[in-house]
């Protein structure tokens, strides 16, 4: 999920600078990358949690072969792993969908100031 995290800063990142890069840009141009930023990172979050998901499996497989009596105690954690994995890739989402909103306001919100109109409710 750090990973997940890293990449959604990345691409929150990588957008806000290619908005103040690009002068001669539109908002519509900003606004549909921001948009391919946040579905990367909905893309990505989504294999992380896959892969987070097989990873405790196969944990949960060998702790039973090793521990039998502890089977059920495995299947609790590992349950609770996976909702926590979950909530990470929930809160990754939320918070680049708030980023690439932000962005989007601030391409609006630079156009208008450099066009001189007045902004858009």
């Amino acid at each position: 999920m750090k990973r997940t995290t890293l990449l959604a800063i990345l691409a929150t990142a990588s957008v806000a600078l290619a908005l103040a890069a690009c002068d001669n840009k539109t908002t519509e141009t900003i606004k549909e990358k921001a948009d391919d930023a946040k579905q990367t990172v909905e893309t990505k979050t989504e294999k992380a949690k896959a892969e987070a998901e097989k990873k405790i499996d196969e944990a949960k497989e060998k702790a039973k072969e090793a521990a039998p009596a502890a089977a059920a105690a495995v299947d609790s954690m590992a349950e609770k792993a996976k909702d926590a994995t979950q909530n990470a890739a929930d809160a990754t989402k939320e918070a680049a969908d708030k980023a690439v909103d932000k962005v989007k306001d601030a391409a609006g919100n630079a156009m208008d100031a450099a066009t001189g109109a007045s902004p858009t409710p």
